[in-house]
This record gives structure tokens, sequence and C-alpha cells, in this order.
């Protein structure tokens, strides 16, 4: 995030105009300019700006370097899910130990879980379930936190399976009838989740509730974002209800996509 964006980011949580933003410290047309980082802001201006909107020098910096950590990490993240649907062992292997010295004790984990997965392994990492725990219980109403519930999303492989019907439950009684209505991140990180649970219940005949995953799918909101997301819930419906026909519908439907690598992922 850079400065102009995260300036974007304070004024419109106060819920202020780009006019009422700057009042007399810059024109309305030139700060618009700054926000969508076509303009630089002189530093005199920067913190006349912070000043007079009462932000905290330390809190605006702070949110910079800490929103930079999170693109890259998330840029990490998708190189892992890319190596993963690649099956390509070496570029797990590489992206490893690029983040071996990372402070990203969760990512790590990521990493060494799909680099286990794709050697043909499947440990778990058991040892490393308290640490998932714990940042997923840290604070309060973690089925309201849509990074705790993407967290238990990434790392259902690690859970006993007859732990995970306890945390769909609690997502279900939370979401059962307003998922539609959540913010798209609530939305993403709960479909994310049903999906994993889903396919874990496909390899795991000890796994029950899988009509409540589905039933969440199916209330994912009509949103071109989410909509690999309710075409898996569906094959999945199919899968479980040995609806071979429209499996192979689905299936095609994927190949002509150009979708072919979740196909691969997918029980058969």
């Amino acid at each position: 995030m850079n400065i102009g964006e995260a300036l974007k980011q304070y004024r419109t949580s106060a819920g202020l105009t780009q006019k009422e933003f700057t009042q007399n410290i810059l024109s309305p047309a030139h700060y618009s300019k700054i926000e969508r980082n076509l303009h630089e802001i002189s530093a005199n201006d920067l913190l006349k700006l912070l000043n007079q909107n009462k932000i905290r020098y330390s809190d605006f910096f702070s949110s910079l370097n800490q929103n930079s950590i999170e693109e890259q990490d998330k840029k990490i993240s998708d190189q892992l899910l890319s190596a993963y649907y690649d099956r390509d062992v070496d570029k797990a292997k590489e992206i490893y130990t690029q983040i071996s010295t990372s402070d990203n004790d969760l990512l790590k984990l990521r990493a060494e879980l799909i680099l286990d997965t794709l050697q043909g392994g499947r440990r778990k990492l058991s040892k490393n379930k308290d640490k998932i725990l714990q940042k997923v219980f840290s604070g309060n109403h973690w089925n309201s936190d849509s990074s705790k519930i993407l967290i238990l999303a990434n790392f259902i492989e690690i859970f006993d399976p007859l732990d995970l019907p306890f945390f769909l439950n609690q997502i279900y009684k939370k979401y059962q009838n307003n998922l539609a209505q959540q913010p798209l991140k609530i939305q993403e990180s709960v479909a994310t989740f049903c999906i994993n649970y889903l396919y874990s219940a496909s390899q795991n005949k000890h796994i029950s509730s899988i009509d409540k995953s589905i039933h969440l799918l199916t209330q994912l909101t009509e949103s071109p974002e989410l909509g690999i997301e309710k075409i898996l819930g569906y094959y999945y419906h199919c899968y479980f209800t040995n609806q071979k026909d429209q499996l192979e519908i689905i299936t095609k439907l994927l190949k002509q996509s150009n979708l072919s690598k979740i196909i691969d992922i997918l029980p058969q």
C-alpha cells in the first residue's frame, strides 16, 4: 500500500469527502491525484494532513509498513498455491527456503505442509496444531474474523478428522441464514473452509456434516468473485449424491474454462 492508498483508507474510514479531509491544505483536484498515485505529496503537506485529521504519525507509517508486509506475504502465499496446483516440488522447495527467515510462522508452516504433500507425505504436522489454535482463538469471536476462518481452512490437513465438525458447526450456526449478507472477505473465507472440508470428507469417511458445508456454499451471493466456489459446491453435492452424469458435465465445463488444475485436486 502506498501513501495515497493509505490516506484514502483513513479518509473513507472517517466518512470524509476529499474536500473535508484536505480543507485548505491541498486542492481536492490535486489531492485526488495523490490518492490515485498520479502525484506525489510533499512531506510537509503530508504531515499537515495527518495533523489536521488527528492521525498519529506512528499509526500511519506503521500501517504502511504492515500493509507492505501483508501484501508480500499474500504474494508468497499465492506462489505456494500455484506450486501446489502445478505439482511443482522444486518451486515449493525454493519458496520454502526463501521464507525460512520470515517472521510469519503460519506462512512457513503452510509452505512446509504444501511441500510435504507434494513429496507424497502427509505427516499432518500435528506438533503445530497448538500454534494454529492459539492464532485462531486469540481474542473473541473467531468465527466473525475472516482471517481466522481462513487459517483454519488452510490448515485443515493438520487437524484430526474428528475435530473438524466442531469448527464447521460453529461457522454454520453463525452464517446458515445470512451468509449472502456478509462482506466478501467473510464469504470467501467461509467458502474456502467449506471446500477444503468437503475435500477432507471425500478422503475420510469419519468426517460428518457435509450437508452443512454444501448448504453454506449454496448461500453465497451471486458474485463473479465467488463463481468458482459455487460451482465447486455443486460439484461436491453431485459427488456425495453419486450423480456421475452431472460430475462429467461440471468437469467438462472446468476443462473448457482452462481450469484443469482444479480438476486434478477434486475427488473423482
